[in-house]
Protein backbone atom coordinates (compact mmCIF):
# COMPACT_ATOMS: atom_id res chain seq x y z
CA UNK A 1 0.00 0.00 0.00
CA UNK A 2 2.77 2.25 0.98
CA UNK A 3 5.03 1.22 -2.30
CA UNK A 4 1.70 2.31 -4.25
CA UNK A 5 1.53 5.07 -2.41
CA UNK A 6 4.71 6.63 -3.14
CA UNK A 7 4.49 5.21 -6.69
CA UNK A 8 1.36 7.66 -7.03
CA UNK A 9 2.91 10.84 -5.28
CA UNK A 10 5.97 9.90 -7.53
CA UNK A 11 4.10 10.14 -10.87
CA UNK A 12 2.42 13.45 -10.05
CA UNK A 13 5.78 14.93 -9.01
CA UNK A 14 6.91 13.79 -12.45
CA UNK A 15 3.50 15.34 -14.07
CA UNK A 16 4.28 18.77 -12.15
CA UNK A 17 7.64 18.89 -13.59
CA UNK A 18 6.60 18.33 -16.97
CA UNK A 19 4.07 20.87 -16.81
CA UNK A 20 6.32 23.50 -15.16
CA UNK A 21 7.99 24.68 -19.07
CA UNK A 22 3.94 25.39 -20.36
CA UNK A 23 3.30 27.34 -17.41
CA UNK A 24 6.41 29.37 -17.53
CA UNK A 25 5.95 29.59 -21.32
CA UNK A 26 2.91 31.15 -20.55
CA UNK A 27 4.50 33.78 -18.39
CA UNK A 28 6.83 35.22 -21.40
CA UNK A 29 5.34 37.63 -24.65
CA UNK A 30 7.30 36.73 -27.65
CA UNK A 31 8.75 39.84 -29.96
CA UNK A 32 9.63 39.10 -32.82
CA UNK A 33 11.81 41.55 -35.38
CA UNK A 34 12.62 41.16 -38.81
CA UNK A 35 14.87 43.43 -40.44
CA UNK A 36 18.24 43.31 -42.33
CA UNK A 37 21.00 42.36 -40.10
CA UNK A 38 23.65 41.90 -42.20
CA UNK A 39 24.36 42.63 -46.20
CA UNK A 40 24.21 46.07 -48.01
CA UNK A 41 21.31 47.24 -46.92
CA UNK A 42 22.07 46.24 -43.26
CA UNK A 43 21.76 50.39 -42.25
CA UNK A 44 18.62 50.82 -41.01
CA UNK A 45 18.34 47.03 -39.82
CA UNK A 46 21.10 46.77 -37.22
CA UNK A 47 20.10 49.98 -36.00
CA UNK A 48 16.72 49.69 -35.26
CA UNK A 49 17.56 46.03 -34.13
CA UNK A 50 19.89 47.35 -31.10
CA UNK A 51 17.07 49.36 -29.96
CA UNK A 52 14.59 46.96 -29.72
CA UNK A 53 17.32 44.35 -28.21
CA UNK A 54 18.22 47.24 -25.19
CA UNK A 55 14.38 47.95 -24.37
CA UNK A 56 13.74 44.22 -23.92
CA UNK A 57 16.68 43.69 -21.81
CA UNK A 58 16.18 47.15 -19.61
CA UNK A 59 12.26 45.52 -18.98
CA UNK A 60 13.95 42.00 -18.16
CA UNK A 61 16.28 42.80 -16.07
CA UNK A 62 13.59 45.26 -13.92
CA UNK A 63 11.84 41.57 -13.43
CA UNK A 64 9.35 41.63 -16.26
CA UNK A 65 5.96 43.55 -16.62
CA UNK A 66 2.76 42.77 -14.63
CA UNK A 67 -0.48 43.08 -16.98
CA UNK A 68 -3.15 41.99 -14.26
CA UNK A 69 -2.29 39.61 -11.67
CA UNK A 70 0.58 38.11 -13.79
CA UNK A 71 4.25 39.10 -14.47
CA UNK A 72 5.22 38.76 -17.68
CA UNK A 73 9.11 38.64 -19.52
CA UNK A 74 9.58 39.97 -22.71
CA UNK A 75 11.70 37.22 -25.37
CA UNK A 76 13.56 38.88 -28.42
CA UNK A 77 13.13 36.81 -31.64
CA UNK A 78 15.35 38.65 -34.23
CA UNK A 79 15.63 37.10 -37.68
CA UNK A 80 18.25 38.10 -40.28
CA UNK A 81 16.95 39.08 -43.74
CA UNK A 82 19.78 40.11 -45.46
CA UNK A 83 17.58 42.49 -47.23
CA UNK A 84 16.88 39.74 -49.33
CA UNK A 85 12.58 39.06 -49.82
CA UNK A 86 12.62 35.42 -50.38
CA UNK A 87 14.62 35.00 -46.93
CA UNK A 88 12.48 37.43 -45.63
CA UNK A 89 9.36 35.35 -46.45
CA UNK A 90 10.78 32.46 -44.72
CA UNK A 91 11.56 34.10 -41.69
CA UNK A 92 8.10 35.87 -41.36
CA UNK A 93 6.24 32.95 -42.12
CA UNK A 94 7.97 30.71 -39.36
CA UNK A 95 7.31 33.65 -36.71
CA UNK A 96 3.32 33.63 -37.49
CA UNK A 97 3.55 29.89 -37.54
CA UNK A 98 5.35 30.63 -34.29
CA UNK A 99 2.41 32.34 -33.44
CA UNK A 100 4.58 35.50 -32.63
CA UNK A 101 1.95 38.39 -31.59
CA UNK A 102 3.87 41.13 -32.17
CA UNK A 103 6.50 42.05 -34.70
CA UNK A 104 8.95 44.98 -35.42
CA UNK A 105 10.56 46.01 -38.80
CA UNK A 106 10.99 45.58 -41.68
CA UNK A 107 12.48 49.46 -42.23
CA UNK A 108 13.09 48.21 -45.69
CA UNK A 109 9.89 48.80 -48.19
CA UNK A 110 10.91 45.88 -50.17
CA UNK A 111 11.17 43.73 -47.29
CA UNK A 112 7.62 45.24 -46.49
CA UNK A 113 6.00 44.57 -49.95
CA UNK A 114 7.43 40.92 -49.69
CA UNK A 115 6.04 39.76 -46.46
CA UNK A 116 2.77 41.69 -47.08
CA UNK A 117 0.52 39.01 -48.15
CA UNK A 118 1.81 36.55 -45.44
CA UNK A 119 0.48 39.49 -43.28
CA UNK A 120 -2.74 40.25 -44.84
CA UNK A 121 -3.30 36.15 -43.84
CA UNK A 122 -2.78 36.21 -40.56
CA UNK A 123 -4.73 39.79 -39.96
CA UNK A 124 -5.91 39.68 -36.63
CA UNK A 125 -3.53 37.08 -35.04
CA UNK A 126 -0.60 39.92 -34.64
CA UNK A 127 0.17 43.22 -34.90
CA UNK A 128 3.22 44.77 -37.24
CA UNK A 129 5.41 47.36 -35.97
CA UNK A 130 6.88 48.89 -39.63
CA UNK A 131 9.31 51.88 -40.71
CA UNK A 132 8.95 50.44 -44.06
CA UNK A 133 8.01 53.46 -46.59
CA UNK A 134 5.27 51.42 -48.35
CA UNK A 135 3.51 50.97 -45.06
CA UNK A 136 2.72 54.23 -44.95
CA UNK A 137 0.54 53.51 -48.24
CA UNK A 138 -1.12 50.29 -47.01
CA UNK A 139 -2.38 51.76 -43.34
CA UNK A 140 -6.00 51.49 -43.44
CA UNK A 141 -6.57 49.41 -46.06
CA UNK A 142 -8.57 46.21 -45.82
CA UNK A 143 -6.67 43.53 -43.93
CA UNK A 144 -4.10 45.73 -42.86
CA UNK A 145 -5.48 45.90 -39.33
CA UNK A 146 -2.31 44.08 -38.06
CA UNK A 147 -0.31 47.08 -39.47
CA UNK A 148 1.12 49.91 -37.04
CA UNK A 149 3.88 52.52 -38.48
CA UNK A 150 6.59 53.34 -36.41
CA UNK A 151 7.60 56.51 -38.28
CA UNK A 152 6.32 59.37 -39.78
CA UNK A 153 5.84 60.56 -43.22
CA UNK A 154 7.82 63.09 -45.68
CA UNK A 155 4.75 64.50 -46.59
CA UNK A 156 1.27 65.57 -44.63
CA UNK A 157 0.79 68.24 -41.58
CA UNK A 158 2.25 65.99 -39.27
CA UNK A 159 5.63 64.88 -41.55
CA UNK A 160 8.83 66.03 -41.26
CA UNK A 161 9.08 66.53 -44.67
CA UNK A 162 6.79 69.78 -45.11
CA UNK A 163 8.03 71.47 -42.24
CA UNK A 164 11.99 70.55 -43.75
CA UNK A 165 10.87 72.34 -46.88
CA UNK A 166 9.35 75.16 -45.15
CA UNK A 167 12.47 75.52 -43.35
CA UNK A 168 14.54 76.04 -46.51
CA UNK A 169 11.80 78.40 -48.12
CA UNK A 170 13.17 80.26 -45.07
CA UNK A 171 16.35 80.68 -46.26
CA UNK A 172 15.50 82.14 -49.33
CA UNK A 173 15.96 79.26 -51.23
CA UNK A 174 15.08 78.76 -54.98
CA UNK A 175 16.52 75.91 -56.89
CA UNK A 176 17.49 72.54 -55.33
CA UNK A 177 19.11 69.19 -57.31
CA UNK A 178 18.34 65.91 -55.79
CA UNK A 179 20.78 63.02 -55.51
CA UNK A 180 18.83 60.05 -54.76
CA UNK A 181 19.58 56.22 -55.33
CA UNK A 182 17.27 54.56 -57.95
CA UNK A 183 15.31 52.24 -55.87
CA UNK A 184 11.68 51.78 -54.71
CA UNK A 185 12.31 54.24 -51.93
CA UNK A 186 14.32 56.63 -54.02
CA UNK A 187 11.48 56.84 -56.60
CA UNK A 188 8.66 57.47 -53.99
CA UNK A 189 10.74 60.35 -52.18
CA UNK A 190 11.21 61.84 -55.26
CA UNK A 191 7.35 61.63 -55.74
CA UNK A 192 6.51 62.94 -52.58
CA UNK A 193 9.35 66.24 -52.58
CA UNK A 194 8.33 66.82 -56.19
CA UNK A 195 4.94 67.95 -55.29
CA UNK A 196 6.10 69.56 -51.81
CA UNK A 197 8.92 71.99 -53.49
CA UNK A 198 6.68 73.00 -56.31
CA UNK A 199 4.03 73.68 -53.84
CA UNK A 200 6.62 75.85 -52.23
CA UNK A 201 7.67 77.77 -55.45
CA UNK A 202 11.14 76.11 -55.08
CA UNK A 203 12.52 74.84 -58.70
CA UNK A 204 14.12 71.21 -58.09
CA UNK A 205 16.15 68.87 -60.42
CA UNK A 206 16.45 65.01 -60.23
CA UNK A 207 19.09 62.62 -60.55
CA UNK A 208 19.00 59.16 -59.52
CA UNK A 209 22.03 57.03 -58.93
CA UNK A 210 22.27 53.09 -59.07
CA UNK A 211 22.86 51.17 -55.85
CA UNK A 212 26.48 50.71 -55.29
CA UNK A 213 28.18 53.74 -56.84
CA UNK A 214 31.38 55.18 -55.57
CA UNK A 215 31.94 57.79 -57.70
CA UNK A 216 29.51 60.75 -57.96
CA UNK A 217 31.72 63.10 -60.04
CA UNK A 218 29.98 62.85 -63.05
CA UNK A 219 26.19 62.90 -61.95
CA UNK A 220 27.32 65.98 -59.37
CA UNK A 221 28.90 67.54 -62.22
CA UNK A 222 25.72 67.43 -63.94
CA UNK A 223 23.92 69.11 -61.24
CA UNK A 224 26.58 71.82 -60.60
CA UNK A 225 25.43 72.79 -64.59
CA UNK A 226 22.25 73.25 -63.32
CA UNK A 227 23.26 75.79 -61.00
CA UNK A 228 21.19 75.14 -57.37
CA UNK A 229 21.34 76.74 -54.28
CA UNK A 230 21.41 73.59 -52.51
CA UNK A 231 22.24 69.44 -52.94
CA UNK A 232 19.71 67.06 -51.80
CA UNK A 233 21.40 64.29 -51.47
CA UNK A 234 20.26 60.49 -49.76
CA UNK A 235 19.55 58.39 -47.93
CA UNK A 236 21.75 56.95 -45.83
CA UNK A 237 25.73 57.84 -44.36
CA UNK A 238 27.23 54.79 -46.19
CA UNK A 239 26.66 57.54 -49.63
CA UNK A 240 26.53 60.65 -47.97
CA UNK A 241 29.82 60.51 -46.90
CA UNK A 242 30.80 60.07 -50.79
CA UNK A 243 28.54 62.82 -51.49
CA UNK A 244 29.25 65.35 -49.51
CA UNK A 245 33.04 64.55 -49.60
CA UNK A 246 33.29 64.61 -53.42
CA UNK A 247 30.98 67.63 -53.59
CA UNK A 248 32.88 70.07 -51.72
CA UNK A 249 36.10 68.84 -53.18
CA UNK A 250 35.59 69.24 -56.37
CA UNK A 251 33.64 72.37 -55.94
CA UNK A 252 30.33 71.41 -57.22
CA UNK A 253 28.46 72.36 -54.27
CA UNK A 254 29.22 72.78 -50.70
CA UNK A 255 25.22 73.67 -49.21
CA UNK A 256 23.27 70.14 -48.24
CA UNK A 257 19.70 69.51 -47.36
CA UNK A 258 18.77 66.15 -46.53
CA UNK A 259 15.65 64.18 -44.74
CA UNK A 260 17.65 60.42 -43.90
CA UNK A 261 21.25 60.16 -42.63
CA UNK A 262 23.16 62.02 -40.12
CA UNK A 263 24.94 65.01 -39.27
CA UNK A 264 28.26 63.34 -39.22
CA UNK A 265 29.55 63.97 -43.04
CA UNK A 266 28.83 67.46 -41.98
CA UNK A 267 30.89 67.20 -39.20
CA UNK A 268 33.85 65.48 -40.93
CA UNK A 269 34.00 68.51 -44.05
CA UNK A 270 33.21 71.02 -41.67
CA UNK A 271 35.53 73.48 -42.78
CA UNK A 272 34.35 72.88 -46.69
CA UNK A 273 30.15 73.09 -46.48
CA UNK A 274 28.64 76.27 -46.09
CA UNK A 275 25.20 74.43 -44.63
CA UNK A 276 24.27 71.37 -43.81
CA UNK A 277 20.56 71.43 -42.87
CA UNK A 278 19.49 67.74 -41.64
CA UNK A 279 16.07 66.58 -40.30
CA UNK A 280 17.08 64.19 -37.05
CA UNK A 281 14.47 62.67 -34.80
CA UNK A 282 16.87 63.76 -32.18
CA UNK A 283 19.80 65.67 -31.60
CA UNK A 284 21.54 63.43 -28.93
CA UNK A 285 24.90 64.69 -28.16
CA UNK A 286 22.77 67.95 -27.14
CA UNK A 287 19.61 65.95 -25.34
CA UNK A 288 21.78 63.21 -23.46
CA UNK A 289 23.02 66.49 -21.05
CA UNK A 290 19.39 67.99 -20.35
CA UNK A 291 17.22 64.76 -20.48
CA UNK A 292 17.38 62.23 -17.93
CA UNK A 293 15.81 59.63 -20.36
CA UNK A 294 17.86 59.79 -23.03
CA UNK A 295 21.31 59.85 -21.17
CA UNK A 296 19.62 56.30 -19.65
CA UNK A 297 19.20 55.02 -22.57
CA UNK A 298 23.10 55.81 -23.81
CA UNK A 299 24.40 54.37 -20.39
CA UNK A 300 22.19 51.54 -21.56
CA UNK A 301 23.11 50.59 -25.16
CA UNK A 302 26.89 50.92 -24.02
CA UNK A 303 26.25 48.10 -21.17
CA UNK A 304 24.42 46.56 -23.85
CA UNK A 305 26.97 46.44 -26.65
CA UNK A 306 30.17 46.75 -24.52
CA UNK A 307 30.77 50.07 -27.30
CA UNK A 308 31.00 53.74 -27.90
CA UNK A 309 27.34 55.26 -28.36
CA UNK A 310 26.72 55.65 -31.93
CA UNK A 311 25.76 59.51 -31.89
CA UNK A 312 25.51 59.80 -35.86
CA UNK A 313 23.34 56.69 -36.08
CA UNK A 314 21.29 56.69 -33.18
CA UNK A 315 18.01 58.32 -33.99
CA UNK A 316 16.76 55.21 -36.07
CA UNK A 317 17.98 52.39 -33.76
CA UNK A 318 15.93 54.51 -30.91
CA UNK A 319 12.94 55.70 -32.03
CA UNK A 320 11.07 53.37 -34.33
CA UNK A 321 11.37 49.90 -31.93
CA UNK A 322 13.15 51.30 -28.20
CA UNK A 323 10.52 53.43 -27.12
CA UNK A 324 7.41 51.34 -28.93
CA UNK A 325 8.61 48.23 -26.97
CA UNK A 326 7.77 50.38 -23.94
CA UNK A 327 4.89 51.75 -25.76
CA UNK A 328 3.53 48.33 -26.78
CA UNK A 329 4.01 47.02 -22.89
CA UNK A 330 1.84 49.92 -21.79
CA UNK A 331 -0.67 49.16 -24.20
CA UNK A 332 -0.89 45.68 -22.53
CA UNK A 333 -1.32 46.81 -19.46
CA UNK A 334 -4.10 49.46 -20.38
CA UNK A 335 -5.86 46.71 -22.47
CA UNK A 336 -5.32 43.99 -19.45
CA UNK A 337 -4.44 41.01 -21.70
CA UNK A 338 -1.09 39.95 -23.80
CA UNK A 339 -3.01 38.05 -26.34
CA UNK A 340 -6.35 40.32 -27.38
CA UNK A 341 -4.59 42.51 -30.67
CA UNK A 342 -7.32 44.30 -31.11
CA UNK A 343 -7.50 45.76 -28.20
CA UNK A 344 -3.89 46.15 -27.47
CA UNK A 345 -4.19 48.39 -31.17
CA UNK A 346 -7.16 50.27 -29.74
CA UNK A 347 -5.10 50.77 -26.17
CA UNK A 348 -2.26 52.25 -28.86
CA UNK A 349 -4.10 54.32 -30.87
CA UNK A 350 -5.80 56.04 -27.74
CA UNK A 351 -2.40 56.88 -25.95
CA UNK A 352 0.84 59.07 -26.13
CA UNK A 353 3.70 58.17 -24.79
CA UNK A 354 6.40 60.15 -23.01
CA UNK A 355 9.70 58.06 -23.73
CA UNK A 356 13.22 59.17 -25.61
CA UNK A 357 10.60 61.15 -27.61
CA UNK A 358 6.56 62.32 -27.10
CA UNK A 359 4.82 59.75 -29.43
CA UNK A 360 1.45 59.16 -30.30
CA UNK A 361 -0.76 57.25 -33.59
CA UNK A 362 -2.45 59.15 -35.88
CA UNK A 363 -6.26 57.16 -36.90
CA UNK A 364 -4.71 55.12 -39.39
CA UNK A 365 -2.21 54.24 -37.16
CA UNK A 366 1.21 56.09 -37.76
CA UNK A 367 3.55 57.87 -36.02
CA UNK A 368 3.66 60.93 -34.80
CA UNK A 369 6.65 62.54 -32.60
CA UNK A 370 8.71 65.47 -32.58
CA UNK A 371 12.15 66.31 -34.17
CA UNK A 372 15.05 68.43 -34.53
CA UNK A 373 16.50 70.18 -37.57
CA UNK A 374 20.02 70.53 -37.04
CA UNK A 375 21.66 72.78 -38.90
CA UNK A 376 25.59 73.09 -39.21
CA UNK A 377 27.40 76.13 -40.54
CA UNK A 378 31.11 76.01 -41.85
CA UNK A 379 33.27 75.45 -39.32
CA UNK A 380 30.73 73.32 -37.61
CA UNK A 381 28.88 75.54 -35.56
CA UNK A 382 25.32 73.83 -34.78
CA UNK A 383 22.04 75.18 -34.47
CA UNK A 384 18.98 73.49 -33.22
CA UNK A 385 15.67 73.88 -34.01
CA UNK A 386 12.72 71.84 -32.30
CA UNK A 387 9.15 70.71 -33.97
CA UNK A 388 6.30 68.87 -32.27
CA UNK A 389 3.81 67.93 -33.96
CA UNK A 390 2.13 65.73 -31.38
CA UNK A 391 0.77 69.00 -29.92
CA UNK A 392 -1.19 69.43 -33.26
Amino acid sequence: MLGSRGFLLTGLMACSLLAAPAVRAQDVVKIGQIEALTGATATYGWMSAQGTKVAVEEINAKGGFKVGDKTYKLELIQADTRGEPREATVQFRKMMEDKVRFVFGPFLTNIFNAIEPIANQNNGKFLLFSGATSAHAALGKPDHDYLLRTWNWDAGSAGFGQLMVDYLKKLNTKKVAMLFQNDAFGKTAVDIYTGLFKAAGIELQVELFEPGTKDFSAVLAKLAAGKPDILFPGYSDAVLYDIVRQATESGFANRFFLVRGSIGPALKNKDAIADYVAYVPKYFEEAEKSEPKVKVFIESYKKTFNREFPYDQAPLCSSSCYDHVYMLVQAMQSAGTVDDVSKIRSALLAMTYDGLWKIRYDKTGEAVFGFDVVHVRKGGSIEIVKYDPTKE
